[in-house]
């Protein structure tokens, strides 16, 4: 493998599939099913083009360079490589973002340029963007994808020439991912070149990839997941099908057309695609890998997926520490449907109390990560959760069982206090979704004068069905929970309000009283 001295080994992968596979194709899939095939060679050239465009209009190397495009868009590839080969940051933004979101991030990051494409879903962003452009004459906005050609965003015509990558680390900040702004601040997470690299193998090695076969890429540009499962394809020459955003009609169709073998998936996104194979009664015999995570993994999800011939295992990670632990396919059944994995290609995992000191096996505490694909910072200046020995405190709750496997339990904060007791909402959740009419739970703490907080639960249940709080309670009481779990409020509502993860966000679901089951 050729590389110019100093070259960063993920810059290089991308050289060398460019010129060694130039066969190797991405099919870009929108949300109407539509497919565009380009090969990795031309999509790299067009890279090439934006990155010397850039330069043209001044960008140095270490410039940060914000890109807002639809979720797995030709243009946001062509965007992200263009960053990497040409030595920027790329800060990928989330598709959901509204424009008072996209200015604060802009702000945060310093960004010396925006690329942007017309439209997100319906929504028209060339007035933004002139406004973008118009707030500062040091910041270049540039239009790709859909808004390439026009005059007014069109970017100058550069000739390519490879960057100098003296004075450029491995360790160097290679891009910035933001969480979606759902609640507080939104926080930057700084992945280097060899943290991408490593998350890229690793993602790859958990879908079985590394020798062959073709991947599909659910997650959006602006999650790591949307970043290495795009460079699955770039840099290590798979066949890849990105989705502009997830529908889960679309991802079965393409599924079986592009006969995918591996896919990375949230619950929400899996549990729909089972709901179409269910709907079509065949179909997706091609998967042969399918990693759920981003958020809690339901035991009867996995052992659902199993008993349609789709093998699903749990994985745990975050933006910080992508891959953390995670299942081979052939692992039992009940290892994958009830643990979180195993630690992953050098990760190291421990379970800590509140002083710092490792838990016995079995027992509850913090879970705290070191390992090649962690991050390596915060845009501010917070260290929050990375300590000087190199192991981030994540925050989250787990226990190690005696063959090793991880299981999560909860958050630190995801905690309702009752009366005193503690009471994890991912536990309520996971024993509302034991129900059979329950397809889909979210908890959270109502403000109570006697009790502190107590648990209100908001259901969506199966179609023809009834679900009121004596249903709850009845349930739980059958599973044998401590009567202080219980919710106390039921409200059923016709669907959950999600952010392009499929993630639920609870901020969004309506906080009154009135109305409440009680």
């Amino acid at each position: 493998m050729n590389a110019t001295p100093g070259m960063p080994e993920l810059i290089a992968l991308i050289e060398h599939t460019a010129a060694d596979h130039a066969g190797s194709v991405i099919h870009f899939v929108d949300d109407a099913g539509s497919t565009e095939t380009v090969t990795v060679s031309a999509l790299v050239d067009r890279a090439k083009e934006i990155a010397a465009s850039l330069r043209q209009l001044g960008l140095q190397r270490r410039d940060v360079v914000a890109i807002r495009a639809s979720g797995g868009s030709r243009g946001a590839a062509e965007a992200i490589v263009a960053c990497l080969v040409g030595g920027f940051v790329a800060v990928p933004l989330v598709s959901l973002l509204g424009d008072g979101d996209v200015d604060l991030i802009i702000e945060i990051i310093d960004a010396r340029a925006l690329l942007a494409e017309r439209s997100i879903r319906g929504r028209d962003l060339t007035e933004h963007l002139a406004g973008v452009r118009d707030a500062s004459t040091e910041r270049v906005v540039g239009g790709i994808g859909t808004l390439e050609g026009d005059e007014e965003f069109a970017l100058p015509r550069g000739d390519w020439a490879p960057p100098s990558w003296a004075g450029i680390d491995a360790d160097d900040v290679a891009t910035i991912l933001f969480s979606s702004g759902t609640t507080g601040q939104p926080k930057g997470v700084m992945h280097s070149y060899s943290s991408v690299l490593h998350e890229v193998r690793d993602f790859a090695d958990q879908l079985e990839l590394t020798h062959g076969g073709c991947f599909m890429q659910t997650f959006p540009i602006g999650h790591i997941g949307g970043v290495a499962g795009l460079l699955i394809g770039v840099a290590l020459g798979r066949e890849t099908v990105m989705l502009s955003s997830w529908n889960a009609p679309v991802a079965f169709d393409a599924i079986d057309r592009h006969r995918v073998t591996g896919m990375g998936s949230t619950p929400y996104f899996a549990q729909t695609l089972l709901d179409e194979r269910e709907s079509r009664g065949s179909g997706l015999t091609s998967l042969r890998a399918v990693q759920s995570g981003g958020g809690a993994v339901g035991e009867e999800l996995v052992k659902r997926a199993h008993d349609l011939g789709i093998p699903i295992s749990r994985g745990y990670g975050s933006t910080e520490h992508p891959s953390a632990t995670t299942h081979r396919p052939d692992d039992p059944l009940e290892i994958r449907a009830t643990t979180d994995g195993r630690p992953f290609n050098g990760t190291e995992v421990r379970i800590v109390d509140a002083s710092g000191i490792d838990c016995p096996t079995g027992a509850v505490g913090e879970v705290w990560l070191r390992g090649p694909e962690q991050f390596i910072g915060y845009v501010s200046d917070a260290v929050e959760g990375l300590r000087d020995d190199g192991w981030f405190t994540t925050g989250d709750l787990g226990r190690m069982t005696e063959s090793g496997h991880l299981v999560i339990t909860g958050r630190l904060k995801e905690i309702i206090i009752r009366g005193g007791e503690n009471i994890s909402v991912p536990e309520v959740e996971g024993l509302l979704l034991k129900h059979p009419a329950i397809r889909d739970a979210a908890v959270v703490g109502v403000a109570d004068v006697k009790f502190g907080e107590r648990a209100h639960a908001y259901l969506v249940v199966e179609p023809g069905t009834a679900v009121d709080l004596e249903t709850v309670r009845a349930h739980f009481a059958e599973l044998g929970v401590a009567r202080y779990k219980t919710p106390e409020f039921v409200t059923v509502i016709d669907g959950m309000p999600r952010n392009s993860l499929g993630k639920i966000q609870k901020h969004l679901l309506p906080r009154r009283r009135e109305g409440l089951t009680s």
